[in-house]
């Protein structure tokens, strides 16, 4: 299941996910929108994860994203409103954290 995480700034909520993340899964991607605007648009596509996927890979080349073992981290969500909408395409296809 998607999870959102909501709390007061500046308490350690990304390095909380950041640690999980690195220390779960074979491969972990933050995303985040304040820094990286560029993402934005990879949901230009539609909200199939297999295009949302595609667009992540051609902005991140270097990363290898694997199935069932992958965990995906949009962080500062707020500036993609695209991105909530997105995590019922990730939690009914089902490979993608």
């Amino acid at each position: 299941m998607p999870l959102i995480i909501k709390g007061a700034r500046q308490i350690g909520k990304t390095n909380a996910i950041k640690n999980f993340g690195e220390n779960n899964y074979k491969t972990f991607i933050e995303i985040n929108f304040v820094f990286q605007p560029e993402f934005k648009t990879i949901f230009e596509d539609g909200f199939v994860v297999d295009n949302i996927i595609k667009n992540i890979t051609l902005k991140m080349p270097e990363v290898e994203l694997n199935e069932n073992d992958t965990l995906i981290f949009f962080d500062e969500m707020q500036e993609c409103v695209s991105t909530a909408t997105s995590l019922k395409a990730f939690r009914e296809d089902g490979r993608y954290y």
